[in-house]
């Protein structure tokens, strides 16, 4: 792959004439040595086109940066071979969603025909004779299984029944364009590299814009990873990828693939035992397919809550990865500084500032020694310092509309409490909550204003604008949604661990 042209993936970015890389997945610096430098500068300069690299030099740069997730190869589509690659679908319950799944696979063309290996994962009747008349009119194999395994035992029996040396992951209810697989299956000439994982969007259905939570889907569903590509690694910009829609190579997948005791987060799961196992992931967003959403907003909500609830199992197979915020002291006492200077009077001002400051200054020396022990420049470590409390700031944030929403909440309500000190630092956590969202609500906003324009759509936006106010809304419902499932599967299983922050080692 490393003749191949490649192409910065987004937030990726050099310091010092290329001589340090920011940025990849998960998120780290990198030191290049001189003759790789003007190469890699080239490469991550933000706006650069693809760059095809020419000698050995260029090829190993290449290489390190594919491998670092700084950059992706840029790969022409092509259909993949009919003998190539299979399809599994597990199916339970209703047989409509899966009627008009396979009747888009079919109408890709005869080049693009899938073999498709339908589950029935235990429907009952009548909808387990609606599914295999489905099947046979679709000409789909079907497996039925006598009783329900749930999506991931449903999936171990499709791919154990197939033989492909690749095999296309599909949900019943998704909807995949026409040459989806046409920009997935090129990855796979990497022998690295285990799986490739399109955008999965929300659909409108029907006539007309759609309704409103069709609109947030399709903008921002609970399975949209967003529009920019990226190398797959836990604590990376994407952590992982939903099977809703996934190609896997069949012999980098373990045995058994999906984990038998996980009836939620099975996804999450194997995507983490490739990483970890030393196996490459790879979300390219250019490669769409559409998810069916929840007609009425509790089965909407209580999707997202069924995500929440995956946190407690997983957490217990990978502790820590789950933690709502990874937090040091530096951080912690500079943001306690800020919320008392936000509350206090002249004095409280002054202690808070001086506080905040300390934990500014703590973090940025610890760093500034740790990159001078290691020979590299001390504004380096400056960098790294306030990208790390940045990254500490947004993580509360989240976790303030997410798995600490009620504290959020109760940020809301203290705000117009009479006491002005208790408003102030409640407002002050409101703002923090808040930060996150302004960009994606910005772009709602951005979305509403081209199409009342006659602009067009943007290329990271679907489907008919939503106005920010409902946007945001809609966002606070999924983010509090997902929050309640942690919160209700980590009491009831005791395991609050998914609840606490992690603590950076220092």
């Amino acid at each position: 792959m490393t003749s191949r042209p490649i192409l910065r993936t987004h937030g990726a970015y050099t310091r010092r004439s290329g001589e340090l890389l920011f940025g990849g997945s998960p998120w780290g610096l990198a030191r290049l040595s001189a003759p790789a430098r003007s190469w890699a500068r080239g490469v991550l300069r933000p706006g650069a086109g693809p760059a095809l690299p020419g000698d050995e030099i260029e090829q190993a740069t290449a290489r390190l940066l594919v491998d670092r997730g700084l950059a992706l190869p840029v790969l022409p589509p092509r259909p993949p071979r009919p003998e190539e690659i299979e399809a599994v679908v597990p199916v339970y319950g209703s047989p409509a969603p899966l009627g008009r799944l396979l009747a888009a696979l079919a109408a890709a063309g005869p080049a693009r025909r899938l073999r498709v290996t339908v589950v029935d994962d235990g429907s009952a009747e009548p909808e387990a004779r609606e599914i295999a008349r489905v099947c046979a009119e679709h000409d789909a194999r079907l497996i039925v299984l006598p009783e329900n395994r749930g999506p991931g035992g449903a999936r171990n029996a499709g791919l154990a029944a197939t033989t492909a040396e690749l095999v296309a992951l599909l949900d019943a209810d998704t909807l995949p364009t026409r040459d989806w697989l046409d920009r997935l299956v090129p990855h796979f000439e990497d022998p690295g590299v285990a799986a490739v994982a399109p955008r999965v969007r929300g659909t409108v259905t029907g006539a007309g814009p759609g309704s409103v939570l069709e609109r947030f889907e399709a903008r921002r569903g609970g399975l949209d990873l967003g529009p920019h590509a990226r190398r797959v690694a836990p604590g990376g910009q994407v952590g992982y990828v939903p099977t809703a829609a996934l190609v896997v190579r069949r012999a980098a997948l373990p045995d058994p693939p999906f984990e038998p005791g996980l009836r939620v987060g099975e996804d999450v799961d194997l995507v983490w035992r490739l990483v970890d196992s030393g196996w490459t992931v790879r979300y390219v967003p250019d490669a769409e397919v559409h998810h069916e959403v929840r007609s009425g907003v509790a089965a909407w909500a209580r999707r997202h809550a069924a995500y929440g609830s995956s946190a407690v199992p997983l957490d217990r197979r990978y502790p820590g990865r789950l933690a709502p915020a990874a937090l040091g002291w530096p951080g912690l006492t500079m943001l306690a500084g800020a919320a008392v200077a936000a509350g206090g009077g002249r004095m409280g001002r002054a202690v808070g500032s001086v506080t905040a400051a300390l934990g500014l200054g703590l973090q940025v020396g610890v760093s500034v020694q740790r990159f001078r022990k290691r020979g590299l420049p001390a504004s380096a470590g400056v960098e790294i310092a306030v990208l790390g409390l940045r990254s500490e700031a947004t993580a509360i944030g989240h976790a303030l509309r997410r798995e600490w929403w009620p504290l959020g909440a109760a940020a809301v309500v203290l705000s117009f409490a009479p006491v002005p000190r208790v408003r102030a630092v409640a407002r002050a956590a409101v703002v923090l909550g808040m930060l996150p969202t302004v960009p994606d609500t910005l772009r709602a906003a951005r979305h509403g204003w081209q199409h009342r324009q006659g602009a067009g759509t943007p290329a990271d936006d679907a489907g008919a604008p939503l106005d920010p106010a409902r946007h945001l809304a809609l966002r606070l419902g999924a983010d509090a949604a997902y929050g309640t499932g942690v919160i209700r599967v980590a009491v009831r299983s005791r395991h609050l661990a998914v609840l606490l922050p992690r603590w950076r080692g220092r």
